[in-house]
């Protein structure tokens, strides 16, 4: 490796508002310097300052109740998602999908279960899904997954597998009902879907015909 030539370094740790590290907020010279106290004190400010920043930033970008990205967070990192798979030539597919029922989860249970389905919903989600996969809480019973290096095939499979963890979660916390969904999958063609939206657009109206064809 090339010698980087740096003489002077000096580093502080970022951390999440709930303690976790995030990294470092280095400065480094190449010639050496003398770091005194009230250095030491303006790079602390600057790593809180940072520190705000990316919590506004997670705070805008997280659902609040089930701490999976919101619309913007997913948003912003599908749009990158999207650009990876059409330059490497890769398959990607994204699932809509909407909870089946849930109103009358909040009337006949009460709305604290229903806060209680959404966080099982998601957590099954992340359980299911892989560390590639994007996904996401649209708002209200909506969410989404972005699926890469995945096929509308692979996808259904992956569909199911989620619905039977949910049903075995359902069963193991002996509630009187279980999580159902409709779902509707896109696979992604960058000649069509120039866009994120447009992909959640043709989603939301395939997830729809399924949810008004179980009426």
């Amino acid at each position: 490796m090339n010698d980087p030539k740096i003489r002077f370094y000096a580093g502080c740790p970022l951390r999440s508002l709930e303690g976790h590290k995030l990294g470092t907020l280095c400065i480094y010279d190449t010639q050496p310097r003398r770091f005194e106290q009230k250095d030491a004190e303006i790079l602390r400010d600057l790593a809180l300052m940072v520190e705000r920043e990316l919590a506004a930033v997670r705070l805008a970008t997280v659902d609040e109740l089930t701490h999976i990205p919101n619309r913007r967070g997913f948003r912003m990192l599908a749009e990158q998602a999207l650009r990876l798979c059409a330059r490497q030539n890769m398959p990607a597919s994204l699932v809509f999908m909407d909870l089946d029922k849930f109103k009358s989860i909040n009337d006949t249970y009460g709305h604290a279960e229903g806060d209680r389905a959404l966080r099982t919903f998601a957590a099954q989600m992340i359980a299911t899904y892989r560390e590639s996969d994007l996904f996401a809480r649209l708002g209200g019973d909506e969410f989404v997954a972005l699926l890469t290096d995945t096929t509308q095939a692979l996808a259904e499979a992956l569909i199911e597998r989620l619905r039977q963890s949910l049903e075995q979660a359902a069963e193991e916390a002996g509630e009187g009902y279980h999580v159902a969904f409709s779902h509707g999958v896109v696979e992604y063609d960058p000649a069509q879907h120039r866009t994120i939206d447009a992909l959640l657009s043709e989603g939301d109206k395939l997830m729809y015909t399924v949810k008004k064809a179980k009426r």
